[in-house]
């Protein structure tokens, strides 16, 4: 079952908490490179089997809550953040953004426009270019660790890759959760095990990550980019 972690905190009446998978783009076959970020996106915007998106938006703005997920290098997230008075119902939809999520296409779309747009603005970003071309040099190109998303790469990502990638990773034994705040341990463990009982997947252990193959050779590099005043280093 997924590992449970609470912690009482008194001093403000707000309860927070998340779900930490294990999970990250170090998974993404590379000719689907911006699947796992995807993932973590329309998690959240694309809703879940009973809400769409934009209903949880309209719930969760009228109680002063948010619920969010996320898939980065090496985790997955889903959060949530809420008044002690409304923490129930916030409860309820971070349970089913988690365990529920529906990936709806115009999502899908939506976030591919986004994606779109990011990678045409990359190089106006000197730190971005400082970034990329360091974890170029320290990994190689062509590794999990080095690699980038493309135009090419994210045409490749339909709706069916976006479900078999969440239903890799996301079940109970893949999942530790931990909540913090205004709110009684026995209470919240309670209503916890109640939540969460008909969570019952089951998925094959998730391998670890990628090893890390290329050996940096030492050196100064230049990256140059005329029409800005400042310079990164790193």
């Amino acid at each position: 079952g997924i590992r449970l972690y609470l912690l009482e905190d008194h001093e403000l009446p707000t309860v927070r908490g998340f779900a930490l998978i294990r999970t990250g783009n170090l998974f993404e076959p590379k000719d689907k490179i911006g699947l796992a970020g995807m993932t973590g996106d329309v998690m959240r915007t694309g809703g879940t089997h009973l809400k769409t998106g934009d209903q949880i938006d309209e719930q969760l703005e009228n109680i002063a809550a948010t619920v969010e997920s996320r898939i980065d290098e090496s985790y997955g997230q889903v959060s949530f953040s809420t008044l002690k008075n409304t923490t129930d119902e916030v409860l309820g939809a971070f349970h089913d953004v988690l365990t529920q999520p529906e990936f709806r296409q115009d999502k899908i779309d939506l976030a591919k426009t986004q994606y779109r747009s990011s990678i045409s603005r990359r190089n106006d970003d000197a730190a971005g270019i400082a970034q990329r071309e360091f974890t170029d040099m320290v990994y190689g190109k062509n590794t999990p660790y080095g690699w980038q998303m493309e135009y090419e790469t994210l045409e490749r990502i339909q709706r069916a890759d976006i479900q078999a990638f969440y239903q890799r990773y996301f079940f109970p034994a893949n999942t530790i959760l931990a909540i913090s705040g205004d709110f009684s341990v026995d209470d919240m463990r309670a209503k916890l095990e109640k939540l969460f009982s008909g969570w019952t997947v089951k998925g094959d252990p998730v391998p670890g990550f990628p090893p890390v193959a290329k050996t940096p050779h030492p050196g100064m590099f230049l990256a140059v980019k005329t029409n800005v005043t400042q310079t990164n280093f790193m």
